[in-house]
């Protein structure tokens, strides 16, 4: 696979896995639940990472609008899904995990059609933007290197290999005598 090909996918991934955790907050705040609960909030965050992580490393072509969407509404069922599986009453306030009202589905579906238009303006931005970024830092990380000095050609140093010599094979002692 294209390397740049793969950054993409990767990123895709990372945002697909934010945006369905982030927007799945939103969404159910403004559809009129309450706030989750922090176990419910982990549990969402959790399954949403693993969702973007799956994505990131599993899709081996480009996505399209299809995919995209299909992608953020599976991430805001598993967003509403796992912040209402903890039973939390005052979390879900409302409705239970069966009763979606009109309101909340539509909501998560603004979301879901919002992230998709971000996440496909994004992965037509990353490869400029990732290029820009390579070659504003590329002066300041890989300085050419004609123009430094060499220090050795400034101050000569003897090679010190010649000056040393074997001194253990100008000794004369030999091996111990044998006693009869």
């Amino acid at each position: 696979m294209n390397p740049a090909q793969q950054t993409v996918n990767r990123l895709r991934g990372c945002a697909v896995g934010a945006l369905s955790a982030s927007t799945g907050i939103a969404a159910h705040g403004m559809a009129g639940g309450a706030v989750p609960g922090t176990s419910s909030l982990l549990m969402m965050v959790a399954a949403c990472a693993v969702l973007g992580g799956t994505i990131g490393t599993t899709l081996r072509r480009p996505a399209g609008w299809f995919t995209t969407l299909a992608l953020l509404g599976i991430g805001q069922l598993i967003a509403h899904l796992s912040s209402t599986t903890l039973a939390d009453a005052s979390a879900h306030g409302h409705h239970g995990v069966a009763a979606v009202t009109p309101t909340m589905a539509a909501v998560h579906l603004g979301a879901t059609v919002v992230g998709a238009v971000a996440i496909r303006v994004g992965e037509a931005a990353i490869p400029a933007l990732l290029t820009a970024i390579v070659a504003a830092l590329r002066p300041v990380l890989d300085p050419p290197t004609s123009k430094a000095p060499r220090l050795d050609r400034l101050f000569p140093v003897p090679d010190a290999r010649r000056s040393i010599r074997a001194v253990a094979a100008l000794d004369t002692r030999g091996p111990p005598l044998m006693v009869r």
